[in-house]
């Protein structure tokens, strides 16, 4: 049988939960059922081995929580904080959960909607606890925890910056009495496009309870605009404090109920403390003592009079920043710029330009705009020099993108 499935592209796998029949009993014991199950899958359109953003493949089990007639007068659990185990050799299904911990294969019934899904990777038995009120992560044993940049080297790893992902999806029947799968982290409708098929899938897609922060810089095209006249990036220090001084670096546990959210829970936080921050009481994001280099060649500075526009602003963290979640998070940014003119063999003009500013969207607030990072969000923060010579650094804009790309489309596969 050939069916479509709505592919999601995503740093996490957007796992699958897909049958086609009822069940009638929720009892421990098991039956032969020749009947369609409920299974866990893939999207074929890439390998079923999928890739978080900075971090090993996507292979680790998980766990979850699943309810029939959720909220009803006969709401049952259907899997109560399953284990769904990963093996790269089995077939067709590289997730199971059916006989690991003696957990039994499950139905749908279709006569009990809406079902309920909740589940958090990657599998622990005792760290995560997944219920009809929410969830509840203990990270003790792998935090949660900010990402700096110092010179060329990050405080910790992406993947171990992001130790979990949820995910958190609804099916229900419609007035038309179409089947409607949402996504209840994003509050969005998973598979509008291929309701034909609704019968045999419903989308699980893992979303990130962290946040990631850029920085990129443009310039004017100062003069003069001879070829020979260079403007290095120097060294730049990026540093973060928020209204109260306790800028969160990290976080042991993490919690969400119904109301907020099971991607929007809340963190305990980890502040950054005195030996953290700088002489500012700030705490360094990014920081570059010497000259920006291509490719570490001292050869080949980067020359700022090629990113003169919005559109190729200079990257200073292609893989951005991993951050806790919070607000009132105020920014400093520190420049210095070299100037120079090339004439001949010798150097005919060299001047140092310094810039420290906090960042302000509208540049007229000396003291700095504050600014909210959510989780499964980037924030991209360009800085604008508008004049070389001026001595001043705005804050072009702040871009609020979605963590990753998303890419849709319908694949055909056999089943």
């Amino acid at each position: 049988m050939r069916v479509l499935f709505r592919y999601i592209l995503l740093p996490v796998a957007a796992v699958l939960a897909a049958s086609c029949s009822s069940d009638t009993t929720l009892e421990d014991e098991k039956v032969v059922d020749t009947r369609k199950p409920m299974v866990f899958g893939s999207s074929a359109a890439a390998p079923e081995s999928v890739t978080r953003a900075g971090s090993a493949p996507l292979t680790a089990n998980f766990k979850v929580s699943a309810w029939k007639d959720f909220g009803g007068s006969g709401q049952q659990v259907v899997m109560d904080e399953y284990e769904v185990d990963y093996t790269a050799t089995a077939t067709p299904y590289k997730w199971n959960y059916v006989d690991v911990k003696g957990q039994l294969q499950r139905y749908w019934d279709l006569a009990a909607f809406p079902y309920e899904f909740r589940a958090v990777s990657p599998y622990h038995a005792t760290a995560t606890s997944i219920s009809t009120a929410g969830i509840t992560i203990d990270a003790s044993s792998k935090p949660f925890r900010a990402q700096s940049y110092i010179n060329d080297a990050y405080n910790v790893t992406a993947a171990d910056s992001e130790p979990y992902v949820v995910a958190h999806t609804r099916r229900a029947v419609n007035a038309d009495g179409a089947y409607e799968d949402t996504d209840l982290i994003k509050n969005t409708e998973i598979n509008s496009g291929v309701k034909a098929n609704a019968t045999r899938e419903v989308h699980l897609p893992f979303h990130h309870l962290i946040s990631k922060v850029g920085f990129r810089i443009f310039i004017n095209d100062p003069q003069p605009s001879s070829p020979n006249y260079r403007v290095d990036l120097n060294k730049i220090t990026i540093s973060v404090v928020n209204a109260e001084n306790n800028f969160v670096i990290a976080s042991n546990t993490y919690s969400a109920n119904n109301a907020q959210g099971l991607g929007r829970g809340t963190f305990t936080p980890t502040k950054a403390a005195a030996a953290d921050v700088n002489a500012k009481g700030e705490y360094e994001l990014l920081r570059h003592d010497s000259r920006y280099l291509l490719d570490n060649n001292p050869a080949t500075p980067v020359n700022l009079r090629k990113y003169l526009h919005l559109a190729d602003a200079f990257d200073m963290t292609p893989d951005c920043l991993h951050q806790i979640p919070q607000g009132n998070v105020k920014i400093r940014v520190q420049v210095q710029l070299e100037t120079d003119y090339l004439k001949g063999t010798g150097v005919e003009i060299e001047n140092i330009f310094n810039y420290d500013s906090m960042l302000s969207l509208n540049n007229d607030n000396p003291a700095g705009d504050v600014f909210t990072w959510e989780p499964d969000y980037r924030y991209i923060y360009v800085l604008h020099i508008p004049n070389v010579h001026g001595h001043e650094i705005f804050l072009h804009t702040c871009q609020i993108l979605p963590w990753d790309d998303v890419q849709t489309a319908d694949i055909p596969i056999g089943l």
